[in-house]
């Protein structure tokens, strides 16, 4: 019983001290209010959405807002964390206690996760409110709105916020793997932001040569792609914000997508930690 109580005990205790560390940055506050800020002006110019719905509009900028800090959060703290831990030696400290590499990585891990979940939770709660407010008809009914759209359900809207924080705990766990092997922080992020875009060019990328290349090229697209995360399968919003929903299926299967992936970058984290020199 003790073999697993002390591990779990160390695992909190270094992501506890990871999420109230980073929740004091400013930087993660300045995020979280430039995400609230963009939210609010797509519900106060929702009247400019040159023809799209309201309901629509409001939901693409506050998504697109959720989406674009949600990664830069989840590039940006782990890169630092990870780093200043080892520049300022605090990691040394750490290890020379009864923690290994592993439970080093998976509280740090950890804690970002938990960073990331308190993010999307309250950039969705606030859009789920704003489109309660839209189609209660505090501003103007939704039936008086032509070429408005349908009804979007909050459940949607959760379910939505929900998969933007899978991919970004994807996004942070890839990040991880950088800084478990890189030099400085800044190396890390830069390599967060590269890997973002190439597994979000990733769909396109694997199309191209599906199309236009010979059988070995698509052959091997289909190789890289099982070992790149697909972002694509995490473009969600643009469904809901039309009134659609998304199925438990397809929520039971990104949630599976997303947690073998982090275990995989995971996994190889730990490999890269475990080799490098502190």
């Amino acid at each position: 019983m003790n073999r697993m109580v002390f591990p779990l005990m160390r695992l909190w205790l270094i992501a506890r001290n990871t999420l109230l560390e980073s929740v004091r940055q400013r930087f993660f506050m300045l995020l979280c209010a430039a995400a609230a800020a963009l939210g609010i002006a797509a519900w106060v110019f929702r009247d400019c959405s040159f023809g799209a719905p309201r309901t629509k509009f409001l939901l693409d900028g506050g998504f697109g807002a959720l989406t674009f800090f949600g990664a830069v959060l989840a590039i940006v703290t782990v890169a630092q964390s990870f780093s200043w831990e080892i520049e300022r030696r605090s990691a040394l400290v750490v290890l020379s206690r009864p923690v290994c590499r592993m439970e080093f990585l998976l509280g740090k891990l950890a804690g970002v996760l938990a960073l990331l979940f308190v993010f999307c939770a309250a950039g969705t709660g606030l859009l789920a409110g704003l489109v309660l407010w839209q189609q209660s008809g505090a501003t103007e009914s939704p039936a008086a709105l032509p070429g408005d759209g349908g009804h979007v359900s909050c459940f949607a809207v959760v379910a939505c916020g929900l998969v933007q924080w899978l991919r970004s705990g994807v996004l942070a766990a890839l990040t991880l793997l950088v800084s478990s092997y890189a030099q400085s922080s800044l190396f890390a992020i830069v390599s967060g932001f590269a890997a973002l875009a190439i597994c979000s060019l990733e769909p396109f990328a694997s199309g191209a040569c599906q199309i236009a290349g010979p059988g070995w090229a698509s052959g091997a697209v289909g190789a890289v792609g099982l070992i790149i995360p697909d972002f694509g399968l995490y473009d969600v919003a643009d469904g809901v914000a039309a009134g659609g929903s998304l199925p438990a299926s397809y929520l039971g299967g990104i949630a599976l997508y997303s947690a073998a992936y982090v275990g995989f970058l995971v996994g190889l984290a730990v490999f890269c930690f475990r080799h490098r020199e502190l």
